[in-house]
């Protein structure tokens, strides 16, 4: 007996569907990999850097559950990103296909009159052979693939020293920001999928819901600094967000020495998991110190890339 086909319409999310969202997507990552991997927050996070009522989508049932949902974000100068989410009964009838054409369509207007190749990523689960499919056929290819990775806190962590003249010190609120930013700006750049970004918008998606002065660290040397690590609790985690250290000052255990630090920090406030993602293929062999410290793959995110 064939499936009956479910009527559906597409509009933009209001505010007052970030709960429901969230729901949605928790149920997409349960059958992916087996637990949520989101937030409300997560969804607010997001919604604080784009424009929902243009760059984000929801498919409604005729009952009007949200069965689907999509968005697309600019990311930086070249580059937008996007993901796309189909409730697990309501697969392969046509929700995942329109709402990617809408990703697209707005893609196109948004990369009109930009200088240089704009590129559209699409990140979905490695283990969502149906969403690649889908996409592979949309002319998208395969391109990298991330790790999220995972510790539990059993005891406080032992800190790692740093180099003599190094200092770690706490970020502080409305006089290390440019400094925090400019030092991501440089480091990232050996990152792949590397874009220029603005610092008013940067730094104002850093500040959004969740934002938590406290975990963020830099290391100094005398009035530079070289290394520095960005962090927030969620409801699933304490989720470090970006680490990032100079070039001259890497193999000197800048980086172990951070991540102990906040584990330290996790482990004071009763936060025993700490999460990450990481490219695996990453140019720095990041993935190779995050093990160092304990962590350990729990799952896989695919980013397939479309030239527009």
């Amino acid at each position: 007996m064939e499936k009956e086909i479910t009527k559906f319409s597409i509009k933009h999310p209001t505010l007052e569907d970030a709960q429901a969202i969230t729901d949605l997507v928790a149920l997409c990552d349960i059958e992916d990999i087996g637990e949520p991997d989101i937030t409300l927050s997560d969804v607010l996070d997001m919604w604080n850097s784009i424009p929902i009522d243009t760059n984000a989508w929801i498919a409604l049932s005729e009952t009007s559950e949200i069965i689907g949902y999509g968005f697309v974000e600019e990311t930086g100068a070249n580059r937008m990103d996007t993901c796309v989410f189909v409730h697990p009964q309501f697969k392969n009838q046509g929700i995942g296909s329109l709402l990617l054409s809408k990703v697209e369509e707005r893609a196109h207007i948004l990369a009109k009159g930009k200088e240089g190749e704009q590129k559209l990523m699409n990140q979905l689960s490695f283990t969502n052979k149906t969403a690649r499919k889908l996409v592979e056929a949309q002319g998208y290819q395969f391109s990298r693939l991330y790790e999220r990775m995972k510790i539990q806190l059993e005891e406080q962590p032992k800190q790692h020293p740093l180099p003599e003249g190094l200092t770690l010190r706490p970020f502080q609120p409305n006089h290390d920001e440019e400094k925090i930013f400019s030092l991501y700006d440089e480091t990232f750049r050996d990152t792949w999928g590397y874009t220029k970004k603005d610092f008013s918008n940067w730094i104002s998606q850093k500040k959004a819901d969740g934002y938590d002065p406290s975990l963020w660290f830099l290391v100094w040397k005398d009035s530079e600094p070289v290394g520095f690590l960005m962090s927030r609790m969620q409801e699933d985690g304490l989720f470090i967000d970006l680490l990032g250290v100079k070039r001259e000052y890497r193999k000197h255990g800048i980086g172990k020495a951070l991540l102990l630090h906040t584990f330290g920090i996790a482990y004071q406030r009763n936060q025993k998991t700490v999460l990450l993602y990481v490219d695996s293929d990453s140019l720095t062999n990041a993935n190779m110190l995050y093990q160092s410290v304990g962590m350990r793959p729990h799952s896989q995110t695919a980013v397939y890339m479309k030239e527009l």
